[in-house]
């Protein structure tokens, strides 16, 4: 598995270097706009979700898990994803008025019209992205991505400071794709081309149609609740909706995605070698949660005494929802790894099967909890991410025979570490002396998480704490071949 250590570290390097610059960017974006003009850009998720999925999303998983892969095959999931990307962005052109009259926010539909351009920019990245993946070319798609992120960035934050409205946030993704884009292109060495023929594109149908709804599931999950919130608790809720979910997005992105990553490609390189994707795997969410846990719960835990200070006082009113939403991590460093594998062996059906379950849940709970407030919204879509977990990793027993237990206590003592860690700073803050700075008390919690962390996981798993630090500090230090090996060992 040392092609799969290398491809870990490759991104990690590149979400850890994301969240870097996502955070920063998120900062000085959510210190100059209001949760209203979160709103509106929220609003603009909601409609392209669903064209997203069919132009760019799912599509190219197929060219993934195909083992025999032919030039047709490429040009058939280009040429599928450029109708739909074509066939939606004439929808939302002739629909956008409507579309704002209905979200009763008039100015959304200039932002919509100018948003569908990037349905293109994801029909000409879906190809080129799935064969770098593919071919386990991480360190080009680490590139690809800091470009895209430090590009963002430096657009988003200027945008920010011109216009300080939703225009900033519209701009930031749209030049974030754009670059990303002309990359993939770039490294995969890929161009478009419209040469392909009907027996090849049967032959992707059936994986394409268990891939496109398992995507329409996904989108589901985010899309349905923006749409009751905004619906019923208005653009500033649905802003604040929408900050506490991009912020737990950005650290799985950067502490789980990493690892969750090579799910997909390990588990169909290994679908016949068990023994060694359970050994993968067990390792893999020890890895994950080492680095998830702590970060997850400690920010849940601080969210009181950092968001005035890092975000400013006009998202007091989202603490409760950035808290929960970071609660919500908890599951990911198990549940990152379960559609990878699903999908990996072949069984993208079971996955899906288990993931619509999980959706109406859902939906039959959003229209009371949406008529109650947000953090009703918040605690209902907990609910259903944790149910979603426990399903999924029943359909992974299914699907491989790895034990329920073994996935979801692989990492057990980090867990508890940093739930003690978050027990203390929970009653630190309430009690830290009144005459301190805001700075003061937000470097006080985060030295004192780190402390409490550390003790904690010393004391529950010394030889794997070791390895675990170890791993880091070598990657940290820019010593990629030791860390390599050090991964290997633990792989």
């Amino acid at each position: 598995m040392k092609s799969a250590g290398k491809a870990a570290i490759w991104v990690a390097f590149s979400k850890w270097l994301g969240l870097l610059s996502g955070l920063i960017s998120l900062v000085v974006v959510a210190r100059l706009l209001t949760p209203e003009d979160f709103g509106v850009y929220g609003f603009l998720l909601v409609v392209l979700v669903i064209p997203e999925v069919f132009s760019s999303d799912s599509l190219n998983e197929v060219l993934i898990q195909r083992t025999d892969l032919k030039a047709e095959h490429s040009n058939s999931v280009f040429l599928s994803s450029l109708v739909f990307a074509t066939l939606f962005f004439g929808l939302i052109q002739l629909g956008a008025p409507y579309i704002a009259t209905l979200f009763d926010v008039p100015s959304l539909s200039d932002y919509l019209r100018a948003m569908s351009v990037v349905l293109f920019m994801g029909a000409l990245s879906a190809v080129p992205a799935a064969l770098l993946q593919r071919h386990m070319r991480f360190r080009e798609i680490t590139i690809v991505d800091v470009i895209g992120y430090v590009v963002g960035a430096i657009v988003g934050v200027s945008s920010a400071v011109i216009f300080q409205n939703a225009w900033a946030l519209v701009a930031m993704e749209m030049s974030r794709r754009f670059v990303r884009m002309l990359a993939f292109l770039y490294f995969a060495n890929w161009w478009p081309s419209f040469r392909t023929n009907i027996h090849e594109f049967r032959s992707l149908l059936r994986f394409k149609l268990a891939s496109i709804g398992l995507r329409l599931v996904a989108a589901g999950d985010i899309s349905i609740p923006r749409l009751f919130v905004g619906l019923y608790l208005g653009p500033a809720a649905l802003g604040m909706f929408n900050l506490a979910i991009r912020i737990q997005n950005q650290a799985m992105q950067a502490l789980v995605s990493p690892f969750g990553a090579v799910a997909f490609p390990v588990a169909s390189k290994t679908q016949n070698d068990l023994p060694t994707l359970y050994k993968t795997m067990s390792t893999a969410i020890w890895l994950a949660g080492f680095i998830a846990y702590p970060a997850f719960i400690g920010a849940a835990a601080a969210a009181p005494v950092i968001v005035p200070v890092v975000l400013g006082t006009q998202w007091n009113d989202a603490i409760i929802a950035i808290q929960i939403s970071m609660l919500m991590g908890i599951r990911l460093p198990s549940s990152a790894f379960n559609g990878g594998v699903l999908r990996g062996v072949g069984k993208p059906g079971l996955l899906l099967k288990v993931s619509v379950f999980a959706l109406l849940v859902l939906v039959l709970m959003l229209p009371f909890a949406s008529r109650i407030s947000l953090e009703a919204v918040m605690i209902a879509l907990a609910f259903q991410k944790f149910l979603g977990w426990l399903l999924s990793s029943w359909a992974v027993y299914q699907a491989v025979r790895f034990p329920i237990t073994r996935q979801i206590l692989a990492g057990s003592s980090v867990l508890v570490a940093s739930l003690a860690m978050g027990a203390g700073i929970w009653w630190a803050s309430d009690h830290l002396p009144i005459n301190w700075s805001d700075p003061a008390k937000v470097v006080a919690i985060i030295g004192l998480g780190v402390v409490l962390y550390v003790g904690g996981l010393v004391m529950a798993s010394p030889s794997m704490a070791k390895r675990g630090t170890r791993s880091l500090i070598l990657l940290f230090r820019g010593d990629r071949k030791l860390a390599v090996a050090n991964l290997r060992n633990m792989l």
